[in-house]
């Protein structure tokens, strides 16, 4: 990676504090994928406000090692609304888990930009956008199997048959329906992004969750549990 950077278009999804004023960054870049940045003195500073998630920032970073050190910033904030802060969190901590370091990934990037901008509109179906996007990441990293083909046959998924989904080695015939199973209707469905059925968004955030879930190995989302804790008071 170059030593000196300038005028990167990025997007903040963690900050840590850093000693006494400074701040770590870890950063949705468009051309440099996901890299960490440390800002020295960045809560002593006037325009502390731009570190803030959500904002859309243009950045410049010097340095050699792992971490790089800011050296430019500008900011235009989104305005995502405050009900859907918590599905950014959600989306940025993916990101953090799913994402290698210092990998191009400007696909993502724009969709991640996408989303804020779809999350600042007050009628923007959160659950339908927070689908799009996770079927975008795990489809653009290999993660996502193809809902359209039964893999043990090579055909095409039968809209009348049910089926088990497995994380890696995809979709597989189950006429046991159960609630572990999938019908082929509500695949082919998920597979063309009919959110706008409430049932296919249900079945979709169960599926994701699945897929999600077998990926992470055990880690635990923690704004998974911060949204569940938030919604039970």
């Amino acid at each position: 990676m170059q030593n000196r950077i300038n005028d990167q278009a990025a997007f903040i999804l963690h900050r840590r504090d850093y000693q006494d004023s400074s701040l770590i960054l870890d950063l949705l870049t468009e051309n440099f994928g996901r890299l960490s940045v440390l800002v020295k003195g960045a809560r002593k500073r006037r325009d502390a406000a731009n570190f803030q998630i959500c904002n859309r920032l243009s950045v410049g970073w010097s340095g050699q090692s792992e971490l790089k050190t800011l050296t430019q910033v500008e900011s235009h904030t989104l305005s995502v609304s405050k009900d859907n802060i918590p599905a950014v969190f959600y989306i940025n901590e993916l990101l953090l888990y799913f994402l290698p370091k210092h990998q191009e990934h400007q696909r993502l990037f724009h969709l991640y930009q996408t989303l804020l901008i779809e999350l600042s509109h007050t009628d923007s179906v959160l659950e339908a956008e927070l689908r799009n996007f996770e079927i975008e990441l795990l489809s653009e990293l290999g993660y996502m199997p193809d809902l359209s083909i039964d893999t043990t046959t090579d055909q095409k998924i039968n809209a009348n048959n049910s089926y088990v989904v497995h994380a890696m080695s995809g979709v597989e015939l189950n006429n046991i329906a159960d609630k572990t199973t999938f019908t082929g209707a509500e695949l082919l469905a998920i597979h063309n992004r009919q959110f706008d059925i409430t049932e296919v968004l249900r079945v979709a955030k169960r599926l994701m969750r699945q897929i999600i879930d077998y990926n992470l190995q055990g880690r635990t989302l923690q704004s998974r549990k911060f949204y569940q804790q938030m919604h039970k008071k």
